[in-house]
């Protein structure tokens, strides 16, 4: 991960509280072993519809924030189970930052030894 003092770049806002690992990461998507690859599952039953089709009321599908390189989501992001795939998958869709009024505990620390650590605010 490169180091980074400013950043600049597209928000998506994601308001709701305690999104969990398991929305972030849905479980059936934890087979893989490399830390790539992980992107195109994130908020998966949140962004597709059961046919695999994009939900156009996610604010991820929403064409404004395409490419969007900033995630602005509410407060205990990332509690919920440990899920290194968290933070993995946050990487690969690429978000550079997830700014938060606090994130889950072991979310936290799994993005630390992760060497990612995309925090906007302190743990929970």
């Amino acid at each position: 991960m490169d180091k980074f003092i400013t950043f600049e770049g597209r928000a998506a806002p994601l308001f709701q509280t305690n999104i969990d690992t398991d929305q972030i990461i849905p479980k059936q998507f934890l087979t893989r072993i490399e830390r790539t690859g992980y992107g195109a599952f994130l908020f998966n039953d949140w962004r597709l519809n059961p046919d695999g089709t994009p939900r156009t009321d996610f604010v991820l599908n929403d064409p404004r924030y395409e490419g969007a390189s900033i995630l602005v989501a509410g407060a205990n992001f990332g509690c919920g189970s440990s899920r290194e795939h968290a933070p993995w998958s946050l990487m690969d869709y690429g978000f550079k930052a997830v700014i938060a009024p606090s994130f889950g505990d072991i979310f936290f620390n799994n993005s630390l030894k992760t060497a990612y650590c995309p925090f906007g605010s302190t743990k929970a």
